[in-house]
């Protein structure tokens, strides 16, 4: 701008002074030419200098707006980092203040919840406990109730039973008015050791018409009872009829209890020596021979071969029966050995039958040892005959 006004007044003075040199005039008229070139030198002068200060007034201004929108937009920046930082702090504080409180809620809520449930529990508890003893005083009274009419049940069964006592036998079902007795009654009446054996036979005879299996718990005890009881002679013989009958009372049962109790009872028999092994050892063999049969139990021909050398029963006939069954029991179960040891205890003229059967069985199991015993006792018999 300064070069531009160097210029211009260089021009403007160039202008007159060549002028002047083309149109000479005098002093006074140079002077005022002068002057007015002067004034229009100033005037220009101070158009160029409005000019130039209206430039750098509007480069001011633009400078000025451009700097007003740098600290706008820095004042905008910091006014938002400012808002953020703000509303993290509270928002920091505002979720520990909720934490805290939702803490002290939850621990309050869990103190009351305890309370009121330990509350709860003891009132139920309460209400608990005196239903039950109202319960308990309830059952108690039936219990007493069920006990007044057990006996009352028994006491009338009694007089019943006795009514029909050897009136009809042991093959033959029971009469409907003992048909009619409740099992527990009969089952009262059996295990009482006061009542007569007849009467206690009566009421094993009509649970055992019934097939009832709570019958052979308290017929073993009975049986294992008896066999260790000590008796005389008149009451081993009425004892001995009736054990008779209760061994058929329990095979008519056929359950697993029977054969196992029947069992245990040969085995003591056979081991311990209990008294009057002689006058129980052949009914029960029998009676376990049944059982055996019934349940197709093989597992028996153990101890009934174990039995064999020690029966020796007085009724002849009872062992006739046993030793045949015992035959036929060990030819059904491929039990030879135990047939030849009935024919080495048991071989006399008495039980010619026995031995007959027992060398017919063998005979499809060794007939070497049946042809063998033949020839033994061809040749015992010609030496008796000779020495006679």
């Amino acid at each position: 701008m300064n070069k531009y006004i160097v210029y211009l007044l260089i021009a403007a003075l160039i202008t007159p002074l060549s002028f002047a040199q083309q149109n000479k005039s005098t002093p006074e008229q140079e002077i005022e030419t002068l002057k007015k070139q002067v004034s229009e030198l100033q005037n220009k002068l101070q158009t160029v200098e409005n000019v130039e200060k209206m430039e750098l007034a509007a480069k001011l201004a633009e400078a000025n707006a451009k700097l007003a929108n740098t600290e706008i937009d820095k004042y905008k920046r910091e006014l938002k980092d400012a808002n953020d930082e703000w509303l993290r702090t509270w928002s920091s504080w505002f979720l520990t203040v909720i934490g805290i409180f939702t803490a002290i809620l939850i621990g309050v809520s869990a103190v009351f919840w305890f309370w009121l449930r330990s509350r709860a529990d003891k009132l139920i508890a309460d209400s608990a406990e005196k239903s039950l003893n109202g319960f308990k005083e309830a059952v108690g009274q039936v219990n007493i109730l069920k006990d007044h009419l057990r006996v009352l049940e028994k006491e009338y069964a009694v007089p019943v039973l006795e009514n029909f006592m050897n009136f009809y036998s042991i093959d033959e079902d029971p009469p409907e008015q003992i048909r009619a007795l409740p099992e527990r009654a009969l089952l009262d009446i059996f295990g009482d050791e006061t009542r007569r054996i007849e009467v206690r036979y009566e009421a094993a005879h009509a649970l055992a018409a019934r097939k009832s299996t709570r019958l052979v718990s308290p017929l073993l005890e009975f049986l294992n009872s008896v066999v260790d009881s000590d008796l005389g002679s008149g009451e081993g013989f009425e004892t001995e009829r009736y054990l008779h009958k209760f061994l058929g009372f329990l095979m008519e049962t056929s359950t697993l209890e029977a054969y196992q109790g029947l069992t245990n009872l040969l085995n003591r028999l056979l081991t311990e020596v209990p008294k009057h092994t002689d006058l129980f050892l052949t009914r029960i063999v029998l009676s376990l021979l049944g059982l055996s049969l019934d349940l197709n139990m093989k597992e028996s021909v153990s101890i009934l071969r174990k039995a064999i050398p020690h029966l020796n029963d007085p009724d002849p006939q009872l062992q006739h029966e046993a030793l045949s069954i015992l035959s036929g029991y060990f030819d059904i179960f491929n039990a030879p050995e135990g047939i030849k040891e009935i024919l080495t205890h048991h071989t006399s003229d008495e039980m010619h039958d026995v031995e007959t059967e027992c060398l017919a069985f063998l005979k499809k199991h060794d007939p070497d040892f049946v042809q063998e015993w033949k020839d033994q006792k061809e040749t015992a018999n010609t030496e008796n005959e000779e020495s006679s």
